[in-house]
């Protein structure tokens, strides 16, 4: 198993490859691969969505996706 943290200023439900599996900013467990991340809710963040390749993680140090909120003028 490979650990994630997605992070981001706000709780938010975090889908992986289209499911919903837990909460930003929290060390989440996904197989060795490629997933899609994005964040349940409003579209505020961006961006929208990230495929990366995980691999080679610990639960000491996750592979970090990062999502910022979104300029107010990009909603």
């Amino acid at each position: 198993m490979e650990h994630v943290t997605i992070k981001f200023p706000e709780i938010r439900e975090v889908m992986i490859d289209g499911e919903l599996i837990g909460k930003t900013n929290t060390t989440l467990r996904v197989e060795e691969g490629a997933h899609t991340f994005s964040l349940d809710g409003a579209s505020d963040y961006q961006p929208i969505s990230r495929t990366m390749i995980v691999a080679g993680t610990t639960p000491v140090v996750p592979q970090e996706v990062i999502f910022a909120k979104a300029p107010t003028a990009a909603l």
